[in-house]
């Protein structure tokens, strides 16, 4: 009894009218300003010195390669997040998503890793914003930084010396958010069409100094382990584009237009990061980034004429500048909304009452960032951050997948016209991207059934919650051997290619039964509720995204996993000695008849304290 009860309480769930405000923001947002948002977050630090790092280190020329795998898996997550999008256009971010489907815990593990996804990608851009001003100085400033401070600077593993600038930077936009400033999308727009501009005449005039040798003579220098450890950290690089999902309750039809721009987001910012990695690993031998602190500025300067490192430098410091408001805010909104929901201290719940920001999450969020922008490297932040991005999107993968056989799922009503043309546009650009058919087609079996078809003597089979329990329980093997799979692929690929026949077992086991998780998934009835935007070719098309992003997660650094395994520990401490007692659904009334819902009193109220938080 107090097991069941316990279980219970871990996966209570958000009702669907939880999350809608009754108070909604002006829907003024248009989908260009979401793909601007989307783009202008995720073409930042990736671009202007992840790229040049991961060519030197990691991968070489086949950094191409290592992207393109990236953006396959951020794609795939960005279907879920479309659905979702689509299904909650009143909330927004993983964080809401999960709590909605899986239940509590599993929230509070995707919106800790949002949480940390957040603060180092707001780490990461002060660090390259700092790179940047620094390579415009000619060295002059970390020349500075070195002479002044590295003999008091101690720090095993660390920087030589402290990174004073890129905490300065996030402290300063701290402040700003304090002051109650707001991030203008007009800004944001200009920033990010400079940005792109500035992609534009790299791609372009670099085009001119590419030189095919550097390619032939040694393309893949550290192999396939190579191309797969870059594709890890390259997805840092597409880490932004769920920041498209905030923007929801600010969004004009965002059943259409929010998965629109997840969408188009991806494929600009895979065209700007390929069309760069492809030009500055043609232009330069990979091995001679080694002496430039910001590769693709420096590179440019040295092969072309000196004012194309300065025109990059303003491009990047543009994108980083711009990014790093939207990370610092996005941090303090998700743990705002976390304590909102009782999961994290209440104490950061508080709302200021004169400048409405919730000035305590966003000042402690702000000095955690600065902390870890003046002691981390870039490399060591940019793993961290891929690993927590991979666990709360591949969570968000997961809900969908569970949901299509959960009982009480609730239809979203849309125009059918705008249902329709999403559908039709969707099919139109997984054609272009050569998608097979059989995929697009799946989506047929999820739109609304008709009064003949619910009228027949073949009525479809009925949801129950013995028949999800079976779906969860086949999901639940289907996430483990993925999981099993993709590191024995990691692990033992040496014995494999050599045919040792037990490491050709495992193989042969975790395959087979991941065959027979999908079947009896596909087995389970699924509900009949639609909404604007479903994913299409469930449950294979969730499967091939959570085997990506577990081979992506198995080829990260060791290290990678210590770090973030302390980071959980640390969460669970706080789920288990505070969340889960002070938990906003823990106070619900339990006096229900079993499958009844419940909403939340205070919920109206929350919502509109939230709604006063979103940028103008």
């Amino acid at each position: 009894m107090i097991r069941k009860r316990l279980i219970d309480n871990l996966i209570r769930k958000k009702s669907h009218e939880a999350w809608s405000p009754d108070i909604p923001l002006k829907r003024c947002l248009t989908a260009l300003d979401l793909t601007s948002l989307g783009v202008g977050t995720t073409v930042g630090t990736g671009l202007y010195v992840v790229i040049g790092e991961l060519v030197r280190d990691t991968a070489g020329p086949s950094v191409v390669l290592s992207l393109l795998l990236a953006s396959c898996a951020a794609f795939l997550c960005a279907l879920s997040f479309a659905e979702y999008g689509s299904r909650f256009p009143g909330a927004g971010s993983s964080y809401m998503y999960t709590y909605a489907t899986l239940g509590e815990i599993s929230a509070f593990v995707v919106g800790w890793n949002v949480v940390l996804e957040f603060l180092i990608s707001g780490a990461s851009l002060a660090r390259t914003c700092s790179r940047l001003i620094d390579s415009a100085s000619n060295g002059k400033l970390f020349l500075f930084f070195s002479t002044n401070f590295s003999k008091y600077w101690s720090v095993p593993g660390k920087e030589p010396f402290p990174d004073l600038l890129a905490a300065a930077l996030v402290l300063a936009v701290v402040t700003i958010l304090c002051l109650g400033a707001r991030s203008s999308t007009n800004f944001h727009n200009v920033m990010t069409v400079v940005n792109l501009g500035v992609i534009l005449f790299m791609i372009i005039y670099g085009f001119f100094f590419a030189n095919l040798k550097h390619w032939k003579n040694n393309f893949m220098p550290h192999g396939l382990p190579g191309v797969l450890q870059g594709s890890a950290e390259a997805f840092f690089a597409f880490s932004g584009f769920d920041m498209v999902a905030e923007a929801a309750e600010e969004a004009i039809d965002p059943e259409k237009n929010i998965p629109r721009s997840f969408f188009i987001t991806i494929i600009v910012s895979t065209l700007a990061y390929v069309g760069v990695a492809t030009v500055l690993t043609l232009m330069v031998p990979y091995y001679k980034l080694n002496d430039y602190a910001a590769p693709l500025a420096e590179a440019f300067g040295q092969m072309t004429f000196s004012g194309a490192k300065y025109i990059i430098l303003c491009g990047g410091i543009c994108a980083t500048v711009s990014a790093l408001f939207c990370s610092v805010y996005s941090t303090s909104r998700i743990v705002y909304s976390m304590s909102v929901d009782g999961l994290l201290f209440r104490w950061f719940s508080k709302v200021h009452t004169t400048i409405q920001v919730p000035h305590r999450a966003t000042i402690v969020s702000g000095i955690i960032t600065a902390v870890l922008a003046l002691v981390f490297d870039v490399n060591q932040l940019v793993e961290l951050l891929s690993i927590g991005t991979l666990v709360a999107y591949t969570k968000v993968t997961i809900s969908v997948l569970v949901s299509r056989y959960q009982p009480g799922v609730q239809s979203v009503p849309g125009n059918e016209e705008s249902k329709g043309n999403m559908t039709e546009w969707l099919q139109k650009m997984l054609s272009n991207l050569n998608i097979s058919k059989p995929r697009v087609k799946s989506q047929i079996r999820y739109q609304p059934i008709t009064e003949e078809e619910d009228s027949s003597n073949h009525p479809l089979p009925e949801v129950t919650k013995r028949t999800a329990s079976r779906a969860e329980l086949a999901v639940f093997f289907l996430v483990i051997c993925i999981a099993a799979l993709a590191l024995t692929f990691r692990h033992l690929f040496h014995d494999i290619y050599i045919g040792k026949w037990w490491a050709i077992f495992l193989i042969c086991f975790f395959a087979g039964t991941i065959v027979v998780s999908l079947v009896a998934i596909q087995l389970q009835p699924r509900n009949s509720a639609t909404f604007p935007f479903m994913v299409p070719g469930v449950p294979y098309i969730p499967a091939i995204t959570i085997f990506i992003n577990a081979v992506l997660m198995a080829n990260l650094n060791w290290m990678t996993y210590v770090r973030f395994g302390v980071w959980m520990i640390l969460g669970f401490v706080i789920y288990l000695f505070y969340g889960y007692q002070h938990s906003t659904e823990a106070m619900k009334p339990t006096n229900l008849a079993e499958g009844d819902t419940t909403v939340v009193q205070e919920t109206p109220e929350i919502e509109r304290n939230i709604a006063t938080l979103q940028p103008q």
